[in-house]
């Protein structure tokens, strides 16, 4: 009966770790893209922050693939949700329709044998970001969401769509 309980947890937990690819971002200059201006904080500070919060993001997409694929990807342009405006003394970011985010970038997809599966350019927009439900916590919590779910929303239908 010990012996049944271990196989039965040990393939419950298996398909948890069947898949664990790896995601790999590279980025182009910052002062170069769209939209990455900060509102009230420093440019390296903001730069640092907008890196770290898409790259972790991004690297839990790789969960989602096979192990030993690589999806391997640099961005070319970004625009973050909003515009950036003066209000007196201090810039604040202005979350409106009109200011949809929109990212550039160039990928390819690498199986675990080496072998290219897909690859090309795109360029990304939501024109309807504002019409998703979020809970309040969200807001709180995870930064740059716009952005994160369009590109989430992509991966899903064009990536890890090719491992199903």
């Amino acid at each position: 009966m010990k012996y049944l309980k271990s196989a039965v947890a040990a393939l419950l937990v298996l398909p948890v770790f069947a898949f664990a690819g790896e995601v790999k971002v590279s980025w182009g200059e910052f002062d170069d893209f769209i939209d990455v201006r900060p509102a009230a904080e420093t440019k390296s500070a903001f730069y640092k922050r907008v890196k770290t919060s898409l790259e972790k993001s991004f690297a839990k997409l790789g969960e989602k693939l096979p192990d030993g694929a690589v999806f391997e990807f640099r961005i070319t342009d970004l625009d973050l949700a909003g515009d950036v405006r003066y209000g007196g003394i201090r810039e604040y970011r202005l979350v409106e329709r009109i200011y949809f985010p929109k990212m550039k970038f160039d990928y390819q997809l690498v199986d675990a044998e080496g072998k290219i599966l897909k690859e090309g350019s795109e360029s990304l927009k939501d024109m309807n970001f504002l019409d998703r439900i979020r809970t309040p916590a969200q807001y709180r919590k995870d930064g740059f969401y716009y952005e994160k779910y369009m590109f989430e929303l992509w991966f899903e239908e064009n990536i890890e769509s090719q491992f199903k």
